[in-house]
């Protein structure tokens, strides 16, 4: 048995990153650069205005001399208009600054008459609203460095660098093998000591809101020959296996054995804490095998807690769940000897978190209402509360 802290430091110093793919960018988001993005352009890569108004060149006393306007320039356009001394041309948001003009003057501070205009502003400055070539991205400049999250802003970064692909991390394929004979497929009508499968719809939701597209299910009987060549057929098939269920010590629990069966490396089996003690995680070759509890608040407590981690380890990703501290509402007492992960409510903005009911290893309800763990170390046996506590949230 290892503590928590083990087994956080076994999953960072055994699980390498996956290869890395190249990705059209529409198909990248949630992906991790393998790579530094150099911009092949300037952005923008002309002068461009900033403003709805007048372009026209900055010259001292201009609000003495009104300004003739000799022709329009709209985003997009690529018509080669020039002004000279005593002319302007009329300008939108994001269209190229017409030669000789180095200045725009919004439209609502000048007055306009007879396609004349005379600038009423006093505070106007040389290059006003001007954005200058590169001034959001330098050609040839480091934008985004390798090991960078792509989400929607670096997506719209590579595209107004004319970039359509990126090389990535892979992200892991993920099976999910739901051991239990008292499993029932949901729709079906439940018959005495059967209980509906929760776990897999679980599991794949918190994998999909990760952006994980990879997953298959597979539910299979108590039974060790099937767990075993269940467990065969997905090393060779996928990333990751999440067995859940069957990973304790009971005389229908196989999982163990079937990892042995198949030769899978044990990293380490069972972690001092309560709820999810009886966590497995091994490997064989590149392939990760994690055994959750059946329970289905404790293999959702391990999800969070470890199957993110691994995740992270093979894509580069950052699921795991943000760590903070803030005062408990609550007192909770318990043993030394186990880390307890207590489901709780965090309220950002009165910044204080409050311990919820039903904290079961079987009790899903309350897990419906929280959004952190309340993590009490090893040897911590009390908090009261105001007392300052380490949450987990995700």
């Amino acid at each position: 048995m290892v503590s928590v802290e083990e087994a956080f430091k076994i999953i960072r110093e055994n699980i390498q990153p996956l290869k890395a793919i190249p990705l059209k960018l529409e198909d990248a988001v949630g992906h991790v650069l393998d790579t530094d993005m150099f911009s092949p352009i300037n952005v923008p890569g002309f002068l461009q205005s900033s403003m709805d108004g007048y372009a026209f060149a900055f010259t001292q006393g201009y609000q003495d001399a009104p300004l003739q306007i000799t022709g329009m320039l709209q985003a997009g356009s690529s018509e080669l208009l020039e002004v000279t001394a005593g002319k302007a041309i009329r300008i939108f948001t994001g269209a190229p600054l017409p030669k000789g003009a180095d200045t725009v003057v919004m439209q609502e501070k000048t007055i306009l008459q007879n396609d004349i205009i005379t600038i009423t502003d006093t505070n106007l400055l040389p290059a006003a609203n001007v954005r200058q070539v590169g001034a959001d991205i330098s050609k040839d400049s480091l934008t985004l460095k390798k090991g960078t999250l792509l989400n929607p802003a670096t997506i719209g970064v590579l595209a107004s660098m004319g970039i359509s692909e990126v090389t990535v991390i892979s992200q892991p394929s993920i099976h999910i093998i739901v051991t239990g004979n008292e499993l029932q497929v949901i729709g079906e009508p439940l018959t005495m000591g059967q209980v509906y499968e929760s776990n897999s719809p679980m599991l794949l939701a918190a994998l999909q809101k990760m952006g994980i597209k990879k997953i298959s299910v597979e539910k299979v009987a108590d039974s060790l020959e099937k767990i075993t060549a269940a467990l065969e057929n997905s090393i060779y098939q996928s990333d990751i296996t999440l067995l859940v269920g069957g990973i304790s010590v009971g005389d229908f629990d196989f999982v163990l054995a079937a990892t042995q069966k198949n030769e899978v490396e044990p990293l380490f089996y069972k972690v001092k804490q309560k709820p999810g003690k009886p966590l497995y995680l091994g490997k064989k070759g590149k392939h990760i095998v994690v055994g959750l509890p059946g329970n289905p608040a404790s293999a959702l407590n391990c999800f969070y807690l470890y199957v993110t981690r691994v995740i992270d380890a093979l894509s580069g990703s950052q699921n795991t769940p943000l760590i903070e501290h803030a005062p408990i509402m609550n007192d909770y007492k318990k043993p030394s000897g186990l880390t307890h992960y207590l489901r709780g409510h965090y309220n950002r903005k009165q910044h204080q978190v409050h311990l919820l009911t039903g904290q079961e290893s079987f009790k899903m309800h309350s897990f419906a209402q929280a959004n952190c763990f309340i993590a009490m170390e090893e040897t911590t046996t009390e908090v009261k509360r105001d007392d300052m506590v380490q949450i987990h949230i995700w």
